[in-house]
């Protein structure tokens, strides 16, 4: 299913018949649906997971007596994995109905899979899931999505006037349609405990006295959504383990194989929460990912191995040289280097002055969202 997917999404002439095709067919789905003024659909990834923004907004709401009387469904690829009461399977006759009755739509990524519609009462509210370095889809080499669908987001999240400029230009939107209220998944990394922090550590097996480093690089389009892990485990733990555990996390839109775990090195790409393993790590190594804009609200150490820097500028673009902003390389042995040499006594101030550049409101995303959310869909 996944070759057919891509097959169809990168050949022009395949994708744009079943563009019109389907969206027609859609759209016209909706004239004999009537809305349902307390529906609420979720979207996380195209369906691939439970998690982000999104995930923080469902159980926001099933605490808040304000939706008591809403019905709030997910949509996902495998259904049976997740243990939530109201779920539908992702492209499927029921999520198409699901998404044209529904009043609220929530997602950080897309609700239209690859077509053109909307409810004909809808609220699109998009979390956005932090990317702020790579260019968007207008802005990249693969735009066939981009250019057929355009953005019909009523509401967008933002952390800050920089990346509220930069969802202008991605998105074509105006001004009003972009809250710079902060993202509801980030709420976590600056309102955590003590006490949660040290369960994490425990729950991934970190030991005491040890920092723990988290790898978690973007994916890389020209890979057809496979993983790149050009990492040679070995050479990390021949220099680090002393002081060290690496934990792994693939991004979360690509397939990727486990791997062999090892006191030093923890596969956790299947784990959901990205921000548990943020919050329990020490020290981020990433590249062009927006875990990068994320983690750097907590004030811990980031470094950067760029090891194909002037391949993916090339392919994908990037809104400006993240190489200039924090300590990188594209060179891996220089990077374990880097970080074994680490000053631990100092804050890490590229981090600081990164964060007060590009993530200045964090905190209060999730309040701030569901504040939104019900006074456009409540009116």
């Amino acid at each position: 299913m996944h070759r057919i997917k891509e097959f169809v999404k990168r050949h022009k002439w395949v994708y744009t018949l079943y563009f019109y095709i389907m969206s027609f067919m859609v759209n016209f789905m909706k004239f004999f649906l009537k809305t349902d003024e307390k529906l609420i659909l979720f979207v996380s990834y195209g369906g691939r997971h439970y998690s982000d923004s999104p995930r923080v907004i469902y159980e926001a709401m099933l605490r808040d007596d304000r939706f008591k009387g809403y019905r709030l469904v997910w949509a996902f690829v495998h259904p049976n994995k997740y243990d939530v009461s109201n779920k539908v399977r992702i492209d499927s006759i029921d999520y198409f109905k699901t998404a044209l009755k529904a009043r609220c739509w929530i997602t950080n990524v897309m609700v239209e899979r690859a077509l053109a519609f909307k409810g004909i009462n809808t609220y699109y509210f998009f979390t956005t899931h932090g990317i702020l370095v790579k260019c968007g889809e207008p802005n990249s080499k693969n735009q066939l999505f981009a250019s057929k669908i355009g953005f019909q987001y009523d509401c967008c999240l933002s952390q800050s006037e920089y990346e509220k400029n930069i969802e202008m230009k991605m998105f074509g939107l105006t001004q009003d349609k972009i809250k710079v209220v902060g993202y509801p998944k980030d709420d976590i990394l600056v309102n955590h405990t003590i006490e949660y922090r040290n369960e994490l550590r425990k729950k991934f097996n970190i030991p005491d006295g040890k920092k723990a480093i988290l790898y978690a690089p973007t994916f890389r389009e020209d890979l057809d959504l496979r993983e790149s892990f050009e990492m040679h485990i070995s050479e990390w733990e021949k220099e680090l383990s002393e002081e060290y555990v690496l934990i792994y996390r693939a991004h979360p839109v690509v397939s990727f194989k486990e791997k062999e775990n090892s006191e030093f090195f923890c596969d956790e790409s299947a784990y959901e929460c990205v921000e548990d393993l943020m919050i329990a790590s020490d020290l981020l190594v990433s590249d062009y990912s927006g875990v990068i804009f994320d983690y750097c609200i907590m004030h811990k150490p980031i470094y950067l191995w760029t090891y194909d820097y002037d391949e993916y500028q090339k392919r994908r673009g990037l809104y400006f040289d993240i190489r200039q902003e924090l300590p990188s390389s594209y060179s891996e042995q220089e990077i374990i280097q880097m970080i074994k040499k680490h000053d631990w006594s100092r804050s890490p101030q590229p981090v600081v002055e990164f964060q007060k550049k590009y993530e200045t409101v964090f905190g209060e995303g999730t309040k701030n969202s569901l504040n939104l959310i019900y006074d456009n869909i409540a009116k």
